[in-house]
């Protein structure tokens, strides 16, 4: 994506040329990267968060606050997935008339994304109530 743009870049404003269907491709690899760098980042809980509050907390407040924002985070990727879905059924089969592929080939990013996001917090909420990983800890900790 980055070799695309900067490419881009430099024929639009050094040969003013462009490349057809170059800022369509990065749009659709943004969406990508970003959806899956949101499931990624749960999974490595590197998201950013304001801890001030919490971290002022006993631990088992701490503990119960991580349970319940996961659940949330949870609950709001699937509300995301499922409209993500009904609307790729809606207008997915559209062209993207300069890459003449279908519009579900950039939609589906979302889904994927949101998808692996539900399956990271599980995944945490299960690690963390096992106690193969600890709950109530901030995010994005000095490693």
């Amino acid at each position: 994506m980055f070799a695309l743009v900067v490419t881009q870049v430099a024929l639009r404003y050094g040969f003013n040329e462009s490349i057809g269907g170059a800022n369509e491709l990065a749009t659709i690899l943004f969406a990508y990267t970003s959806a899956l760098g949101i499931a990624v980042g749960i999974a490595k809980r590197d998201h950013m968060a304001i801890s001030w509050f919490t971290e002022r907390l006993p631990p088992t407040s701490r503990k119960v606050i991580d349970v319940i924002g996961l659940i949330l985070l949870a609950f709001i990727n699937i509300v995301i997935f499922w409209y993500s879905i009904r609307w790729i059924g809606i207008t997915g089969s559209r062209m993207i008339s300069v890459l003449q592929v279908p519009r579900w080939t950039a939609q589906i990013a979302i889904p994927i994304g949101t998808g692996a996001s539900v399956i990271f917090c599980f995944i945490k909420l299960w690690l963390g109530l096992q106690g193969d990983e600890e709950l109530g800890v901030p995010w994005m900790q000095d490693h």
